[in-house]
């Protein structure tokens, strides 16, 4: 059993004040009786038969939400001097505590989730469950050849200590490539290659765990994930059975 208001809010119908005040104008029904008190419980049986304003509640358990990150914003949801991906959050789903998973350089683009499942961004940062994200990549410098891919699949210790695990390398041709890393080191994929003997022009995301960047989101876009991408990402996160 849980408290209306408390459902209301995770499913971004507003802040606890605002859901409570949306309650007691009379605007939340369960199965088509008006019910005006904020701290009724609700059963898991009972949550389809939430309606609002006469159209039935999308009730989620928490927020998850995809991002295609243009270049020139920091991962950040505040700062006085840069550029922001808050910005690419609409209206409605703000204080709604979203925050992104990992971080994306500020000329990185690509795929970028925000949630309020902590719990799923922890496992999706931690290296100790393996979350593969995949990149695309143009480099400069020394062209990549199958030693190279050896060396990634074996995992490298960089000249100042730092230690990578095994990543796979998809050659494209000598300076074109994708890359799949289980870890999130700072600047990982521009320090691999830069201790490989070449520099990262152009860097992307497009795959966390088996969820695709969606090809028709245009750069700073935002949706919400679909039933069955979070499906597949909790699956692939283990977090449901």
């Amino acid at each position: 059993m849980e408290r209306l208001d408390k459902i209301l809010a995770k499913s971004g119908y507003g802040t606890r004040k605002e859901v409570k005040q949306l309650i007691k104008e009379g605007r939340v029904e369960l199965a088509g009786k008006v019910i005006i008190d904020a701290g009724f419980k609700i059963s898991a049986q009972s949550i389809k038969q939430i309606s609002v304003d006469g159209n039935q509640a999308e009730i989620h358990d928490s927020l998850t939400f995809m991002l295609n990150k243009p270049s020139g914003f920091i991962t950040a949801l505040s700062d006085a001097r840069h550029d922001t991906i808050a910005e690419f959050i609409p209206q409605k789903w703000q204080n709604k505590g979203l925050v992104p998973i990992g971080r994306l350089d500020k000329d990185t683009e690509g795929l970028l989730l925000l949630t309020n499942d902590g719990q799923l961004s922890h496992r999706i940062c931690s290296p100790k469950w393996g979350i593969e994200k995949e990149y695309y990549l143009i480099t400069q410098g020394r062209p990549f050849d199958r030693q190279d891919i050896e060396k990634f699949a074996q995992g490298f210790k960089t000249l100042d200590g730092t230690e990578f695990k095994p990543a796979k390398l998809k050659l494209i041709d000598g300076f074109e490539a994708y890359l799949t890393v289980c870890e999130g080191q700072y600047h990982q994929v521009k320090r691999m290659a830069k201790s490989t003997g070449r520099e990262v022009k152009y860097l992307k995301r497009i795959r966390i765990a088996d969820l695709v960047l969606d090809p028709d989101l245009q750069p700073g876009e935002i949706r919400m994930l679909t039933k069955d991408e979070r499906t597949r990402l909790y699956l692939a996160c283990r977090l449901m059975d």
